[in-house]
């Protein structure tokens, strides 16, 4: 007996509603999606700011974030039951609808209709689920977390006390795995922080989409240098300029008229050692003080303690040796004490802000030649130097210095002029003495 007009109509009619209330399901579990997503994304920082600029809404999303780990779980709490909602009312409700219209156009195995229809029906189901209430939330949760976050926080936080008691049970449970798992004390939220490696592959982003910001320049030098040595930027030794311990006042004045430096080591020839820094303040102050000072000169009364650093010391602990007030000038030596070359403050300030120049010192030093892509330069000069001037990218080579690099490559000592690419680069050897590398030039391919 077929079903009468009224019973149909009324089927019909609930089939309808509830596919209404499966599209209310698909929403609901796109704001659940959308409000995890945007208060994961939502960093500590903008939630004070926030809450400080939208009222009551603004304070209840300091809550929320405050106990993040909680309302995560009734983020998913709400997406289980309206994804297990959906499955049970969607599918009939549309497989219901389809059945008449497959039967209406000659389908008659019933077999073959609730086969289609249930298919048809899963298919649109999972799409809705899939695209309305997974994937668009998440993006634009992620694309405006700060927006997302403050709408949807004030039903999160009337949810969350909604279903206290499931939630509470929910989150023992989790922790309690976590500590069998050897996890800690779980249940508190810490801000994720960026790794070294996140934080230079953004700020290389960001600098790559706007070369000429310079707060961006200094916060990617910053970055690099916590991961810089000593050795990576040292002044080679055949730069340092050095005062003889016994030289008379006249020719110490005259090595400042010609160089016009602050400071100067002092090197003692006959016991083969540094015995002291010379900061020409301390000589003038002393000319200014004693007419009579040439007559009875000594330089060592001067000198200030020299300071020596290992090449492995860290390139920041330097800066923060210097920023406490230790002597703006140290040598640097590797482990048997030999020095191999120096440092100044005003050298490891240009890691960060690049180069200087002032009125006296044009050039950089170690680097004889400069144009855009080509570099005439010593061949112990640090090869972070050079990923500077070429604007490239050597991370990964374990050598220290162009010489270093040369070396490793060719497993023998070069010969002059001899010419040999390595990693984007053509190096031409230009001097040698003996094994030594004294010159070559860098050119930057294509």
């Amino acid at each position: 007996m077929d079903p009468s007009p009224s019973y149909a109509a009324s089927s019909y009619f609930a089939d309808f509603g509830l596919i209404l209330f499966a599209l209310f399901l698909v929403l609901l579990n796109g704001f659940f999606v959308a409000a995890e997503f945007a208060m994961v994304k939502l960093r500590s920082t903008k939630v004070e700011a926030i809450a400080s600029r939208h009222g009551w809404r603004g304070h209840i999303l300091r809550t929320v974030h405050a106990q993040l780990d909680a309302y995560l779980s009734a983020c998913q709490l709400g997406i289980t039951l309206a994804s297990l909602g959906l499955g049970w009312v969607g599918e009939p409700a549309f497989a219901h609808l389809l059945e008449p219209l497959l039967t209406s156009i000659g389908i008659q195995s019933p077999a073959v209709v609730h086969g289609i229809a249930f298919f048809t029906a899963f298919f649109i189901i999972s799409y809705l689920h899939i695209v309305v209430g997974e994937l668009a939330p998440k993006s634009w949760a992620i694309r405006k977390p700060e927006l997302l976050s403050l709408w949807t926080a004030v039903p999160l936080y009337l949810f969350y006390w909604l279903m206290y008691p499931a939630i509470y049970l929910l989150n023992a449970s989790a922790n309690a795995i976590l500590r069998i798992a050897g996890q800690g004390e779980p249940g508190a939220h810490h801000d994720h922080h960026y790794s070294r490696e996140e934080l230079k592959l953004i700020l290389h982003s960001n600098r790559a989409r706007d070369p000429g910001n310079q707060q961006i320049q200094v916060l990617a030098s910053a970055v690099e240098m916590s991961e810089l040595e000593v050795v990576d930027w040292a002044n080679s030794r055949e730069d340092l300029l050095q005062l003889e311990h016994d030289a008379p006042l006249s020719a110490i004045l005259e090595v400042i008229r010609r160089h016009k430096y602050s400071r100067y080591p002092v090197y003692d020839s006959e016991k083969g050692e540094y015995v002291g820094l010379l900061h020409i303040k301390d000589l003038l102050l002393a000319l200014a003080a004693d007419d009579r000072l040439p007559e009875h000169f000594c330089l060592n009364e001067l000198l200030r303690p020299l300071e020596c650093v290992s090449k492995h010391m860290p390139l920041a602990s330097l800066l923060e040796q210097f920023r406490q007030g230790g002597a703006h000038f140290v040598l640097v030596e590797e482990g048997d004490h030999k020095v191999i070359g120096f440092l100044t403050m005003e050298d490891v300030l240009e890691v960060l802000v690049g180069d200087i120049q002032d009125e006296h010192r044009k050039a950089e030093r170690g680097v004889l030649a400069y144009q855009p892509g080509k570099l005439l330069v010593r061949g112990d000069t640090p090869l972070f130097k050079l990923e500077r001037l070429l604007e490239i990218d050597l991370d990964h080579i374990e050598a220290e210095t162009l010489a270093g690099l040369v070396y490793e490559t060719l497993k023998r000592v070069p010969d002059e002029d001899e010419v040999l690419q390595v990693e984007g680069l053509q190096i031409v050897i230009k001097k040698m003495r003996g094994p030594k590398i004294v010159l070559a030039k860098v050119l930057r391919q294509a």
